[in-house]
C-alpha cells in the first residue's frame, strides 16, 4: 500500500509531498515546519494525531491495511481524521479507481475557493471537493436591529473560515429570503435558509427560516462525528430562538461552539450562553454603544456569561482568532476568560 501510495503521490501534479514523518512522534514538529495542507498517516502513527491537532491543527487522511471499525472512526475523527483510504485491491484492473479515489480525498482537503472563483472551475474539477466536517460551530443570534449586525460580523470572515455558522434572528417567515439574500451579498462565504436534515459544512452559513425553532443534531446514520440541522417545536417567546439554537449546538457538539449575541430587544440568548459556558465554549456580547436595542446582550452580560463584551466591528475579528486558536479536536488550552474583557 505504502508503495502505491508513493508513486501517486510523485506522479499527480497537484499534489506535492512536502516532508515525511517516520515516527508518529515526529509528526507534530514536521507539520508546524513544513505546514503541509493534508497529512497522511497509517494506523501505526495515530498516537502522533492528538499531539498535531493541539499544536498544528490540520486535516488527516488515514490509510490502513483493513477496514476501520465505525467506533474507530468516530475516535480518529476527533483528533482531526476527515477520511481513510480503502485497502488495496487484490484485483490489479481495480487500481486505477482505487488512485482515483484518494486523489479525490487528498484534494478534498484544499482550502475552499471563493464562490467566484468556484463558479469559474469546470465541472468535472468541483466535483472533486467532497466537504470536510466542520471543526467546530458558531451561532450567532439577534433581535432588533440584529440583520446588520450579523451582516457585519459575517463581513469579516474569510472564505477559508474552518467553523461552521448558524443564524438565528427573530423575524417572521415571510422575510426570510430577504434576510439570506442579504447575508449572501456581505459575506465570502455561502449562505442558505436552513432546512431540516441539512449536514452543517465547514465555512457554510445557515439561517433559522422566519417562524421556526431551529436546532442541531448529531448525525446518526454515519461512522463520522458530524452535526446536521432539524426543526423543534419547542415553546418559546421568540421565534427563531437564540436559546434553542445555542443550547442544541452546545448539547451535541461540546466546546468547540462559540455563541454571538447580538442587539436586539429581551432576554433571548442568555438560557443558551449559559449552557454554551457550561460545556466548556465561549460567548461574545456586542456592547451597549453599538447595539440597536441593548437587551438581549444586555441580559447575557449582566448573568455574566459573557467571555467578551465588544464592539460590533471588532466581533468578527475575535472570532476569526479564536477559530484558529482552538485545536478541531481539544479547545481547553483557549479557555474562556473568567471575566468578561471589555474592548472599546
Amino acid at each position: 500500500m505504502r508503495t502505491e501510495l508513493t508513486r501517486l503521490l510523485h506522479t499527480d501534479p497537484e499534489l506535492e509531498v512536502v516532508g515525511t514523518a517516520v515516527a508518529a512522534n515526529e509528526l507534530r514538529a514536521a507539520a508546524r515546519r513544513l505546514r503541509p495542507g493534508v497529512v497522511l498517516v497509517g494506523e501505526d502513527q495515530l498516537l502522533g494525531l492528538e499531539q498535531l491537532q493541539r499544536y498544528f491543527p490540520v486535516p488527516v487522511l488515514l490509510y490502513s491495511m483493513r477496514p476501520p471499525l465505525p467506533a474507530m472512526l468516530r475516535e480518529v475523527s476527533r483528533m482531526g481524521v476527515y477520511d481513510y483510504v480503502a485497502q488495496l485491491p487484490a484485483n490489479p484492473a481495480e487500481l486505477p479507481e482505487w488512485r482515483n479515489s484518494i486523489r479525490r480525498k487528498l484534494l478534498a482537503a484544499k482550502p475552499r475557493l471563493t464562490p467566484v472563483a468556484e463558479a469559474r472551475r469546470p465541472v468535472s474539477e468541483r466535483r472533486l471537493a467532497a466537504p470536510l466536517p466542520p471543526q467546530g460551530v458558531i451561532v450567532i443570534g439577534g433581535s432588533t436591529g440584529g440583520a446588520p449586525a450579523v451582516e457585519a460580523v459575517l463581513r469579516g470572515l474569510p472564505p477559508d473560515f474552518p467553523w461552521a455558522v448558524l443564524v438565528a434572528v427573530h423575524l417572521p417567515e415571510l422575510f426570510t429570503d430577504t434576510l439570506v439574500e442579504r447575508l449572501r451579498r456581505a459575506s465570502s462565504l455561502p449562505v442558505a435558509a436552513a432546512s431540516s436534515g441539512q449536514l452543517l459544512r465547514a465555512g457554510h452559513v445557515l439561517v433559522a427560516p422566519g417562524g421556526r425553532n431551529l436546532a442541531v443534531r448529531a448525525v446518526a446514520d454515519s461512522p463520522w462525528v458530524g452535526w446536521q440541522t432539524d426543526f423543534v417545536s419547542e415553546a418559546s417567546l421568540d421565534v427563531p430562538s437564540v436559546d434553542v439554537l445555542m443550547h442544541s449546538a452546545a448539547r451535541v457538539v461540546g466546546r468547540n461552539v462559540l455563541g454571538v449575541v447580538l442587539t436586539g430587544f429581551g432576554q433571548d440568548g442568555t438560557a443558551g450562553a449559559r449552557y454554551v459556558r457550561q460545556q466548556g465554549g465561549v460567548v461574545v456580547a456586542q456592547d451597549e454603544a453599538t447595539s440597536a436595542v441593548f437587551g438581549m446582550p444586555k441580559s447575557v452580560i449582566n448573568a455574566g456569561l459573557a467571555s467578551a463584551v465588544l464592539p460590533l466591528p471588532a466581533i468578527a475579528d475575535f472570532v476569526v482568532r479564536y477559530v484558529r486558536t482552538v485545536p478541531a479536536v481539544h479547545a481547553s488550552h483557549f479557555s474562556p476568560l473568567s471575566q468578561p474583557v471589555q474592548a472599546r
